[in-house]
């Protein structure tokens, strides 16, 4: 809650507002499926990228736009 905390958020959400797209690298922590909803939340795209399929498919997957197991897969999507 503090002023470094405070500045980090403020950093963090200056970049997210400004980029187009996001994708989610996997394992990620709480900030980082926060930081992708909210992508998604403004209409931007989000993609979540996996090393290997989910031993349990976890439904809220299906918000983001594409789920990916590979990352020339993904950039192929990315940079048509």
């Amino acid at each position: 809650d503090g002023y470094a905390a405070q500045h980090v958020y403020q950093y963090d959400r200056h970049h997210l507002d400004r980029c187009k797209v996001g994708v989610l690298l996997l394992p990620a922590g709480k900030s980082g499926h926060l930081e992708l909803g909210y992508m998604i939340g403004q209409g931007k795209k989000g993609y979540i990228l996996l090393g290997e399929p989910p031993e349990r498919w976890d439904v809220m997957y299906n918000f983001a736009d594409g789920v990916f197991y590979s990352l020339d897969i993904l950039i192929k999507v990315l940079c048509p």
